[in-house]
């Protein structure tokens, strides 16, 4: 089973809780910042220090939690799986946007854009999606022009290198 489905898996249990009344999301949102520190997650890879030592590092950084995530902490630890915590964090925040009909989309662009054109490009998604949408605009020169935008597993691609590409191989065609 892959790493995805098994994160999947535990984010829906916490959003279960979380739909019960259970506040969790900064809880879980703190133990998996722990353990996505680089030396954490060396720590949590080496098979040399016992369960309760890994569960008891990513606890102390955290801080306070509550039972239920400590629990979670306990036995992700005792499973050896506590290394997925940022990847069940991201699938947890990901059912809430879903629920609250929030998306977050990725865009790519060759040169940087200016907030009034961020907005544009908001209104435009949220339209087509139907959901408020929250932009993470990245810079990559290697597309030359246009932008690429993902959302969730959604990729859509208005690149010229893209285009280029298209028109070279229809050519050599």
């Amino acid at each position: 089973m892959s790493t995805a489905k098994i994160s999947r898996r535990y984010a829906s249990a916490l959003y279960e809780l979380i739909g019960e009344g259970s506040d969790l999301q900064a809880d879980v949102a703190n133990v998996a910042a722990v353990a996505a520190n680089d030396e954490v997650a060396a720590l949590l890879d080496s098979p040399t220090y016992p369960v309760s030592v890994k569960a008891q590092v990513i606890l102390k950084a955290a801080g306070k939690v509550g039972g239920e995530v400590s629990r979670l902490v306990t036995m992700l630890a005792e499973r050896g799986k506590a290394c997925l915590l940022p990847e069940i964090n991201d699938q947890l925040q990901a059912l809430i946007h879903q629920a609250e009909s929030r998306v977050d989309a990725d865009v790519t662009v060759a040169v940087s854009i200016n907030d009034a054109t961020q907005t544009k490009l908001a209104k435009a998604l949220a339209a087509t999606t139907g959901k408020e949408v929250t932009l993470s605009v990245h810079e990559d020169q290697s597309i030359l022009g246009g932008l690429i935008v993902r959302i969730g597993d959604r990729k859509i691609d208005y690149s010229l290198r893209t285009r280029l590409d298209g028109m070279r191989r229809a050519l050599a065609s």
